[in-house]
């Protein structure tokens, strides 16, 4: 993680650093080499360069970053469900309507779109 500063520290820093002369960056600019370093590595020199991620490490990648692991689900207004989707794309899809607008239904606690439930799934049934 790095070393951590202690308050005494960043105060010290703080005052030290008010004035901008005695900045170590002050009055210098980084080269446009040094700027785009920062940015990323450029074509060859990107260890990914002429690489794909094959599908199953696609589809690794998309499930780790899915918000709702457990998936999403359609539910009728006595809590019986109806379809249950892996995230909320497909949903959209499938409802066929904005991804974005499943988004706010879900991160909200209004989860009812047109007489239908949304719901992410969790291990307990609705009440």
């Amino acid at each position: 993680m790095g070393y951590k500063h202690t308050e005494e520290s960043k105060l010290k820093m703080v005052e030290y650093y008010r004035d901008k002369n005695n900045h170590p960056m002050f009055g210098k600019k980084h080269t446009s080499e040094t700027t785009l370093a920062f940015i990323s590595k450029p074509g060859e020199l990107n260890p990914m360069f002429g690489k794909n991620h094959s599908e199953a490490t696609k589809a690794i990648l998309s499930e780790r970053k899915n918000k709702y692991p457990l998936g999403v689900g359609i539910y009728d207004l006595d809590n019986n469900l109806i379809a249950k989707f892996k995230n909320n794309v497909e949903l959209a899809n499938h409802l066929n309507i904005s991804k974005v607008t499943v988004g706010k239904y879900l991160n909200s606690n209004l989860n009812i779109i047109i007489l239908i439930i949304l719901n992410p799934f969790s291990k307990q049934k609705l009440v």
